[in-house]
């Protein structure tokens, strides 16, 4: 018997499906920016899904780290590698 997904968790997907596009067309970026872009398209923010569209996503990789106001943030990028 196959298992349906609910409509939250098919919503989760779609949410984290936008991230790694925007992430395509964006990148490279800081979490602070995804962020950010998700707010500005007026997209709800939840940090599992924001893990599940950078960690378990095979076309994202972290290139490396930049300094914003003193903090250390992650560089996130699209990558077909």
């Amino acid at each position: 018997m196959r298992r349906r997904w609910s409509e939250e968790r098919r919503s989760n997907q779609q949410q984290a499906e936008w991230i790694v596009a925007w992430l395509r067309e964006n990148g490279p970026a800081t979490i602070r920016q995804i962020v950010s872009a998700l707010n500005d398209a007026g997209r709800e923010v939840k940090a599992h899904i924001i893990q599940r569209a950078l960690i378990k996503s095979p076309f994202v990789a972290k290139t490396g780290e930049t300094s914003i106001d003193g903090e250390i943030h992650s560089l996130w990028v699209f990558s077909t590698d």
